[in-house]
């Protein structure tokens, strides 16, 4: 069974879990969150910000994309915080209303993430839900 391992290698390792959690706080997340917002819950969301939000998110999924072209995760060969901090709002495809296979290394990596043991649908963790 695949787990996150507590701590980095060693301090090149950290510095890469660290540049890839950067990236997602300051060009994924960001970006995307607001598109899953405007999309899904905003009333009369305008079309000039939605469609910024979307190039963005867009040239940040490519980024991600490229990156993990042979790779099972975003940085070495395990599991690392750096991917759970990613995958989060990629999970909503159909609320981003991004087709995943438009960005096959990324597609491939959520359902490596997705076939992990203990991974719930993150709506299933939502509060409210009957825990299984």
């Amino acid at each position: 069974m695949e787990q996150i391992r507590g701590e980095p290698d060693d301090a090149a390792e950290r510095r890469e879990i660290l540049r890839w959690m950067f990236f997602d706080n300051h060009k994924l997340t960001s970006y995307t969150a607001t598109l899953r917002f405007m999309r899904s819950f905003a009333k009369g969301a305008d079309p000039a910000v939605v469609a910024f939000l979307s190039g963005r998110a867009e040239g940040a999924y490519g980024v991600l994309n490229t990156h993990l072209t042979g790779r099972r995760y975003v940085v070495g060969d395990r599991l690392t915080i750096a991917d759970i901090s990613l995958c989060g709002y990629l999970f909503w495809p159909d609320e981003l209303r991004v087709d995943w296979n438009e960005f096959p290394h990324i597609r491939d990596w959520l359902a490596r993430i997705r076939a992990l043991p203990r991974w719930k649908a993150p709506y299933d963790l939502m509060p409210g839900k009957a825990a299984a």
